[in-house]
């Protein structure tokens, strides 16, 4: 089965800065040259589940300019369609990516064109899974929600409150072990919990019904690497695997996405996962 995937969220313009120690507050650091990566949470979403074998639809915004240019083309060159991105007049997205040698991360987003992220009902209505994240407003995120029909995932980051009305839409939702502090304890429905290179936990309603560790790896950047996890996971939930066994590849994806630079280019396939996986179990 080939899962039809709709993600509707954010498209940016990652400028993407390596240096040898994050910057404390207050404080100036150098860095190596600056490098240009198509991003978004929306977007990295959207192409990790294209390389992992669903066929994706991207719901969003950019601007009419060279940044929103760049991202499109990256969407379509990894197979994510995107004749539903809207161009309008506010510029293109942009996040300042600071990455540390060891592989640790800050991020800086610039609101543009992601407020105006918009979809169309028919074509979320008939999607196996629609995917949405906190980077666009929350008016749309319910929107999708309402209109969704299969699995309605939704991705808790930035981390904020959820309404009533949202919680009420979820399906699945996937957060990191910051997140979920801050949100406090699932009480119904599917709750995936990541904690980077520590075990993944899976609650249903309350209760934990599977946990995995993600494989041991040199990360070179762990940018995208939990966009990455929401993308294959989803791709296998929503194609018939279990929890625990969707988690294990979600897992062995998002290892793999860090052993590159930027969050879409790093991404694997689901050739690369199977073959990565099965090396590990050997």
């Amino acid at each position: 089965m080939t899962p039809r995937i709709a993600v509707v969220g954010s498209i940016n313009a990652d400028l993407v800065v390596q240096m040898a120690k994050l910057p404390g507050r207050g404080e100036t650091v150098s860095s190596a040259e600056p490098q240009w990566y198509p991003g978004g949470k929306g977007a990295n979403q959207a192409v990790a589940a294209a390389r992992m074998g669903a066929s994706v639809s991207m719901f969003g915004a950019v601007g009419a300019d060279e940044p929103g240019e760049m991202c499109l083309s990256a969407l379509a060159q990894s197979g994510v369609m995107t004749d539903s991105v809207l161009k309008v007049s506010s510029p293109t997205s942009t996040a300042l990516v600071m990455v540390e040698h060891s592989g640790e991360n800050q991020i800086v987003v610039a609101d543009g064109a992601n407020q105006h992220a918009a979809f169309d009902v028919d074509q979320i209505s008939s999607a196996d899974a629609v995917i949405v994240q906190f980077e666009i407003p929350e008016s749309v995120i319910i929107a999708a929600g309402k209109a969704s029909n299969g699995i309605f995932c939704v991705n808790a980051a930035p981390v904020r409150g959820i309404s009533d009305e949202l919680a009420s839409l979820i399906d699945v939702l996937i957060v990191n072990e910051h997140e979920f502090a801050q949100l406090g304890e699932p009480k119904s429905g599917l709750v995936i919990v990541t904690a980077g290179a520590n075990e993944v936990t899976a609650y249903q309603d309350g209760e934990v019904v599977a946990k995995a560790q993600p494989p041991v790896v040199e990360a070179l950047d762990t940018v995208g690497a939990g966009d990455t996890f929401v993308g294959a996971f989803i791709v296998a939930y929503a194609s018939g695997q279990s929890v625990a066994d969707s988690l294990e590849l979600a897992c062995a994806a998002s290892a793999l996405s860090t052993l590159k630079l930027g969050a879409q280019s790093g991404m694997p396939t689901a050739a690369e996962v199977n073959r990565f996986m099965q090396e590990s179990s050997n």
